[in-house]
């Protein structure tokens, strides 16, 4: 296993083509993108549910072994999330290597 950080970033649904771009531009080294992410947070309930996609988050996970392309996401998402909301978390992970 090699140590990493994990970052999760949960932002509204109809973003989610705005983030992808960011996030290359970043040079993130990939991520997973789950859409129709539900839940309640200081924006409301946000409805995984609802056909218009409005109310509705998606969630982006990266896995990133590189402290400095870590910091240019972080510091990169920030545009978005202080426009639009969202959450962006950092925790240390442990990447199982194939």
């Amino acid at each position: 296993m090699k140590p990493c950080k994990r970052i999760e970033i949960v932002i509204e649904q109809p973003l989610a083509q705005r983030m992808a771009k960011l996030l290359a531009q970043l040079q993130a080294p990939g991520y997973t993108l789950i859409d129709h992410a539900g839940g309640s947070g200081d924006r409301g309930l946000r409805r995984a549910d609802e056909p218009t996609g409005t109310s509705t988050n998606c969630v982006f996970i990266i896995a990133c072994d590189d402290p400095e392309i870590t910091d240019q996401i972080v510091n990169g998402v920030r545009s978005i999330l202080s426009r639009s909301g969202g959450i962006c978390l950092v925790s240390d992970a442990q990447w199982v290597r194939h």
